[in-house]
């Protein structure tokens, strides 16, 4: 498995989410209990679905569990200031519409392209690594392709 890369504030954010869980996971063990002790678990609704809601947070405590041990932080990796790269801003130009739009490069955790920051596995992303500011470039999507321009590159704060 690869390295989890997150900004300090995603890491706070993961690590808020896996104390939160195991909270609810002791509360849905003692759910479960008191649902079983209500009788025939065959037609026990209530056991059955605390069973269900436990084991799904069973399941994100562990994807949490394994992406907190290969946690990279961005914030401190060094990085070439004159490339794209994760943990670094890119203004971009569309060139068919003129648009102008920025993203900061995360790791896939943090996507959040609504509020300008990008996962380096999305296919823009995937695409910008390694850009230099004036290159040009053009990302094929399913029914067009779309030319791009790199306006600017600064480290993220």
């Amino acid at each position: 498995m690869g390295y989890t890369y997150l900004t300090k504030a995603g890491l706070h954010k993961l690590q808020d989410e896996l104390k939160a869980l195991q909270r609810q996971r002791r509360e849905l063990i003692e759910e479960v209990e008191r649902a079983r002790g209500l009788g025939d678990l065959r037609e026990n609704a209530e056991y059955h679905a605390a069973r269900e809601r436990l084991q799904h947070v069973t399941q994100r405590l562990s994807e949490l569990d394994a992406k907190l041990t290969q946690v990279q932080l961005i914030d401190d990796l060094p990085v070439a200031q004159d490339e794209a790269r994760i943990g670094v801003q890119v203004t971009l130009r569309d060139l068919q519409t003129k648009d102008e739009f920025s993203y900061v490069l995360v790791g896939s955790e943090e996507a959040d392209p609504q509020n300008g920051k990008l996962s380096i596995e999305s296919p823009l992303g995937k695409n910008l690594l390694g850009k230099k500011k004036g290159e040009r470039f053009t990302l094929a999507l399913p029914k067009s392709i779309v030319p791009y321009l790199v306006l600017d590159l600064k480290r993220s704060t």
